[in-house]
């Protein structure tokens, strides 16, 4: 989305939810626009505060979170982008500066066959294509790579795991995405995760991601006592009460918030209550330029934003729509994309987000295609 200003400056800010809902609740009546046309953008608090009243006046005596906090996020991340733009600073800056020059980042990938991601998405890669992928990675320079791997725990499974840890060495870290709770059979409980992180602790994993529902701050609390590797979890979150939860309760080991699903200003609340507890901030996401870049200024900012998620181009085929829209979305569709140099994020010289605008031609063609 983009928010314009009376003097001429444009911030950008974006979401994963579906885009015909997120306009409802931008444009409809007494929707975002409407609240907040004739503010002043840089008042980010305060705004954030006037969105989130107009948003539950809408939604009556729901719970919290969901689209609407989509929304507002979405938003959010422009007037940041706004703000930072306003001062001819980047966001790092006017946060009081970074803490970090660089941020390493991760190549996150799917254990899924993407070619034929539309007929199974679980048509799992073989063994040989998942540790040439992994080794493609480290010849780029990364020095982490996530797989999406699933309930994926059989022995062909765990001989493809064997086979990447040894094809990348001990000093890559390696991590898995279960997918909670796409990938659950019924009955799945905590025993269950604590197997599987047994399995991961085998190959020395840096973290398992999502091995329980998303909300089981109990059953996370569990696992973690449990686990020979790192908890992790935090990417189905809208809200800074639903991460004080994991975090007080140290129910996880690394917290995982997305900018995308809940905008800068609660982003940053939730990475400063994780650094005043000690636990790693590892943001989730890696789906667009606009998401990449706001984690990397919001954690420049913290001692604890030790890595951010980034995407695997190695995993698509070379020409495949897949490939091509992910591309777009991190290079193309924005003036001056992130830079990763080495494995690590650089911090961006350049006001805002340090992304520039959207290319609108790219935008375009998008939408006729």
């Amino acid at each position: 989305i983009t928010v314009e200003t009376d003097e001429g400056i444009t911030g950008i800010g974006s979401t994963s939810a579906p885009a015909q809902v997120i306009a409802a609740f931008i444009e409809g009546n007494r929707g975002l626009r409407e609240l907040l046309i004739g503010e002043d953008p840089t008042d980010t608090n305060r705004l954030w505060l006037k969105m989130a009243e107009g948003w539950q006046a809408q939604r009556g005596r729901g719970g919290e979170g969901g689209v609407g906090i989509n929304a507002m996020g979405a938003v959010d991340i422009a007037l940041w982008d706004i703000a930072g733009k306003a001062r001819g600073l980047p966001i790092y800056k006017l946060l009081g500066g970074a803490v970090q020059d660089q941020i390493m980042v991760y190549a996150s990938t799917s254990r899924a066959d993407r070619r034929y991601s539309y007929q199974d998405p679980w048509i799992a890669k073989t063994t040989d294509l998942m540790v040439q992928e992994s080794k493609e990675y480290v010849e780029q320079g990364f020095k982490a790579i996530k797989w999406g791997w699933g309930n994926y725990f059989n022995n062909d499974g765990q001989e493809a795991l064997e086979a990447i840890r040894e094809a990348i060495g001990p000093d890559i870290r390696l991590m898995l995405d279960f997918g909670c709770p796409a990938y659950h059979e019924a009955g799945w409980n905590v025993k269950d995760a604590i197997r599987i992180a047994e399995i991961c602790g085998k190959y020395n994993l840096f973290f398992l991601e999502e091995a329980l529902h998303p909300y089981d701050v109990e059953g996370f609390k569990e696992l973690t006592r449990n686990s020979p590797v790192k908890i992790a979890t935090g990417e189905s979150l809208t809200t800074v009460g639903d991460c004080k939860r994991f975090i007080d309760d140290r129910a996880i080991d690394i917290i995982q918030p997305d900018i995308q699903q809940m905008g800068m200003t609660q982003f940053l609340r939730v990475a400063r209550l994780s650094e005043e507890a000690g636990m790693p901030c590892i943001p989730h996401g890696p789906w667009s330029a606009v998401l990449v870049a706001g984690h990397l200024n919001a954690l420049a900012t913290f001692s604890n934003g030790i890595i951010i998620e980034y995407p695997g181009f190695a995993s698509f085929e070379e020409g495949s729509n897949q490939r091509v829209r992910t591309q777009i979305m991190n290079e193309t569709i924005i003036e001056t994309p992130p830079i990763v140099r080495d494995g690590y994020l650089q911090l961006p010289e350049e006001p805002g987000l340090g992304l520039g605008n959207y290319v609108h031609e790219v935008i375009e063609e998008m939408e006729q295609t």
